[in-house]
């Protein structure tokens, strides 16, 4: 067998007890000494503000009130289905200061897909704003797996329904728990989230993150990059906090460093840019379309960009030419990238600010973990410089999937989890993502199935074979997906205008099926004979645009 080339993190090792909880830890720890009247977070919606202290003693009541008033039990689980907010932070430190599971579904996918994230889980209990009530009612009238969960709403207030916190919060110091307590436990084995993503392959998937997973990723965050892993900083976020990007960054992170963060529900230029100004906000933590935007945009130009210190971009890798525009139109800031996935709760790479001049890269391994770059076809590691699967090492990989062994058992290779993306590797251990070896589609950082949007358009009367793939669009700056259909007879005889309308008509009724970033933007094409291998297999990088767009990389 072929010896191993192991990559491993220049930065020192680091590591913690495993008796501890999430809220024993950001109760015990504070490592920049920040005093308790700190303003650590903002939102939007009712402009609420959370203090460092003020996070704490809220979530001590909210559990009291957790326990008393809706019955939640260490290990419960529960889904959250609302926008970013203060709220939401209290809400998810409350859940972890119970025990209990936190368990955010993204509020804007289609009722179909939150069933089957609510299938996977079976959680004990719902919250949820007005906005998604009545998408959550629908699924709940579809659900069938068991105890029907106890619905509760956060941030706006429904009739017959308790709202969080004020209906259920303690009132008095004395109605107040301490941080849960693992009684002996080792925090590796006990579930702190699960959060949904598509995996390698296939339908979402519940990715099981320990206490001690989030909790050893913050420290390794903070070991490798201590200039921006600070209380100093200050922060405009628009992610989604049902998102390991968001979770990770802002309701763990942040809130255990002490540093400020303004919460966006939903994203819209003008504010954001306004924003920065207001707030003098120094570090941003952003995705390629929005990077896009603010490099096209006129709008950034009118607005305050003096303290902004650092752009962190993530979720999906930034081409190389886009990178050189953004520092363009922000000469004085610095860009970097980085790499994770919710499977490494999330993060594993990052650039490194004094390394600026290498543009494209997702940066290092951070502290206390380990990668190997294998060739998908040998199985064999590779050299400085060549192709291969990252394989991943470290304190902060899953559990595994939520009844899922399969699934599990295909994602490891003994410890090393395989992370379906293609990358390389400089002389000075920096890393960069050339291709993906997975078949999933990175919407604007959302993930995309091919095979879920391909099962939709066989539904279709006059499709009789479909493959989906990814195209990048420069324009959105993110793949899209694009469909190829083979047609009945004798639909793949008629003439092109005749034709033209048939496959409009799959398009429309593939994308009236499924959430909005899902829709077919690349367009469905007519291909009767599709690429497949000798088992039947599609051979997507030899779909036609495949072929033409080359392979899809940033380098």
């Amino acid at each position: 067998m072929a010896a191993e080339t192991i990559v491993q993190s220049i930065y020192a090792p680091v590591e913690i007890s495993d008796d501890i909880s999430i809220p024993q830890f950001m109760t015990r720890y504070n490592p920049d000494n920040v005093r308790p009247g700190k303003i650590v977070h903002v939102d939007l919606i009712k402009g609420k503000e959370l203090t460092y202290g003020g996070l704490r003693e809220a979530a001590g009541r909210a559990s009291w009130g957790l326990q008393k008033n809706l019955s939640l039990r260490p290990q419960d689980v529960v889904c959250i289905l609302v926008q970013n907010s203060s709220d939401f932070v209290v809400l998810a430190q409350s859940i972890w200061w119970t025990g209990s599971v936190v368990s955010p579904i993204n509020p804007l996918l289609t009722a179909k897909d939150i069933l089957h994230c609510i299938n996977l889980v079976q959680p004990t209990h719902i919250a949820v704003s007005a906005a998604y009530y009545d998408k959550v009612q629908e699924v709940l009238s579809w659900y069938d797996g068991g105890i029907r969960p106890q619905v509760f709403s956060v941030i706006d207030r429904i009739e017959g329904v308790k709202k969080f916190p004020e209906d259920v919060e303690g009132k008095s110091p004395q109605e107040s728990v301490p941080p849960y307590d693992l009684e002996g436990e080792s925090s590796k084995d006990v579930i702190a989230s699960i959060i949904y993503s598509s995996g390698t392959t296939g339908p979402m998937k519940g990715v099981k993150i320990s206490h001690y997973n989030h909790i050893i990723n913050i420290l390794q965050g903070r070991n490798s990059l201590p200039l921006r892993q600070n209380s100093e900083q200050r922060v405009i976020f628009f992610a989604p906090y049902c998102h390991i990007y968001g979770l990770g960054c802002v309701v763990l992170n942040g809130m255990w460093l002490g540093n400020f963060t303004c919460a966006l529900p939903t994203f819209d230029l003008e504010t954001y840019c306004q924003l920065f100004g207001k707030y003098r906000a120094t570090l941003a933590y952003l995705v390629p379309p929005i990077v896009l935007q603010l490099v096209t945009s006129d709008i950034p130009r009118k607005h305050d960009f003096s303290a902004l210190e650092c752009m962190v971009v993530a979720a999906a890798p930034l081409k190389k030419p886009l990178q050189e525009r953004i520092k363009a139109v922000f000469p004085q800031t610095k860009i970097i990238q980085g790499y994770g996935l919710s499977e490494c709760s999330p993060s594993v790479l990052m650039q490194h600010e004094t390394e600026e001049e290498y543009v494209g890269t997702c940066g290092r391994l951070l502290s206390t973990t380990e990668a190997r770059l294998v060739d998908p076809t040998t199985g064999k590691d590779i050299r400085v410089g060549q192709e291969g699967e990252l394989w991943v090492r470290g304190p902060q990989i899953m559990m595994g999937y939520v009844g899922d062994e399969v699934a599990t058992r295909n994602t490891f290779v003994g410890e090393w989890l395989r992370t379906g993306d293609i990358m390389m590797r400089d002389q000075n251990e920096n890393f960069w993502v050339t291709d993906r070896l997975k078949e999933m589609i990175k919407y604007k950082g959302l993930q995309i199935a091919p095979s879920e949007l391909e099962d939709i358009l066989l539904q279709h009367p006059h499709v009789i074979d479909a493959a989906v793939c990814a195209i990048y669009d420069n324009d959105q700056a993110s793949e899209v997906p694009l469909a190829y259909v083979s047609l009945a007879d004798p639909h793949h005889l008629l003439p092109d205008k005749m034709k033209e309308s048939i496959l409009t008509d799959i398009r429309n009724f593939t994308d009236g099926q499924v959430a909005g970033y899902k829709r077919l933007r690349g367009g469905v094409f007519h291909l009767q004979q599709l690429p497949k291998n000798a088992s039947g297999k599609i051979i997507r990088r030899e779909l036609p645009a495949k072929l033409k767009e080359g392979r899809i990389g940033v380098l």
